[in-house]
């Protein structure tokens, strides 16, 4: 059988000409290719605002310092994430303060979160696991209550909504990602979206080192002049990686709907299989954005652990992920953050279980069903 990888990308021609585009106009860094991309962002998305930037790791950063997050403060966010979340919390000065996870959903638990709230307390990162969005409305009411801001880190759930709004209106701010394996791709690249205006000038300026105005600005203004009315980073999309989400969003929506397919076949598929391994969930009001296809193995109903299973699946030729492992299973952020997995339980306990099944646009029908088999093959043969 041919191998079926984690992942696969292929980029449209529509992206490919636009890159040429950029490549033939001498103009690479930030211009009016990034700002077309926001535009037609923030309208898919129906949000007002949008600043693109590098990659949404800095657009946390960038969202953080723009609501007055720094050192003394803490942030309120989820042990079950990539290392960009807690990693955008610290690069501020700040400190995370975690809390325990929903063990359906892979998201922060609100409940958990109420407890974790205290003076210091300077925002709330839910983080969308997979796709699936939050519990906004719980985590707004909790942030409305506590004067904090809740911003989304929505990474995986641009195709996602919580009662028929997308992320960054259910919250107050929502960070995109745009690396190559998300559902829209520039290669590299986020973008910061909200409701509030203000909130997103301030990051448009921080995101650019302060200045009043870019570059290109300035040669089509005619006029050299500019000031720096405050610190900032170089954050700024370039013009290269918006011509890549320019030529990918024609694909976007078709995608968006293969990823669903794809996903209803998975569910059908392991639907007989629920006493070995949990299928991902949609919560009433929810709607997926279907960024990853994540099971989590029953280990009290198989006689192999995680690893294994994993290695089973890549020995007959499929390759599967784990997203993630919990920030106290890492060395650095178990030592200088003294975690222990016994405060997260449910977080230790996905830790252990889960596994990131081949999902993709470009991933056949047929080749599901193959991963499926193999699964059903490998959870019946160690069953106890």
């Amino acid at each position: 059988m041919k191998k079926i990888p984690l992942f696969d990308l292929k980029l449209s021609a529509a992206a490919k000409r636009e890159v040429a585009a950029v490549m033939s106009s001498g103009w690479l860094s930030t211009g009016p290719k990034v700002a077309a991309f926001e535009k037609k962002v923030t309208s898919l998305l129906k949000v007002p605002h949008g600043v693109a930037v590098n990659s949404a790791t800095t657009g946390l950063q960038v969202a953080l310092q723009a609501i007055g997050v720094g050192p003394g403060r803490e942030v309120i966010t989820t042990p079950f994430t990539y290392v960009a979340t807690v990693g955008a919390i610290m690069a501020v000065g700040a400190h995370p303060v975690l809390a325990d996870i929903s063990p359906d959903t892979l998201n922060i638990d609100p409940d958990e979160i109420d407890r974790k709230f205290s003076a210091r307390t300077g925002a709330v990162i839910p983080v969308d696991i997979a796709g699936h969005p939050a519990d906004y409305d719980r985590l707004q009411a909790l942030c409305n209550r506590a004067t904090v801001p809740l911003i989304a880190d929505a990474a995986h759930s641009i195709g996602a909504t919580h009662k028929k709004r997308s992320v960054p209106l259910a919250a107050d701010g929502a960070v995109l990602s745009f690396y190559s394996t998300k559902n829209l791709t520039c290669g590299e690249g986020g973008m910061v979206l909200s409701r509030h205006q203000p909130f997103i000038e301030m990051v448009r300026l921080i995101s650019r080192h302060g200045l009043t105005n870019t570059a290109h600005e300035r040669r089509t203004s005619g006029s050299a002049d500019y000031d720096v009315v405050r610190p900032g980073l170089k954050a700024n999309m370039s013009e290269l990686h918006a011509a890549v989400g320019l030529g990918q969003l024609g694909e976007y929506k078709k995608q968006q709907k293969q990823r669903e397919r794809l996903a209803q076949r998975y569910l059908a598929n392991l639907s007989d299989l629920t006493d070995f391994l949990e299928p991902p969930v949609e919560r009433k009001h929810c709607r997926h954005g279907w960024h990853l296809f994540i099971i989590r193995l029953h280990l009290s109903a198989l006689k192999i652990d995680r690893d294994r299973f994993i290695d089973l699946m890549a020995r007959r030729g499929i390759e599967c992920g784990v997203h993630y492992k919990p920030l106290f299973d890492l060395s650095f952020y178990r030592n200088h953050l003294s975690l222990s997995p016994q405060f997260f339980p449910n977080a230790a306990y996905a830790g252990l279980r889960v596994v990131s099944l081949p999902f993709y646009p470009t991933l056949k029908l047929s080749q599901v069903d193959a991963v499926c088999d193999a699964v059903e093959s490998i959870v019946t043969r160690h069953k106890r």
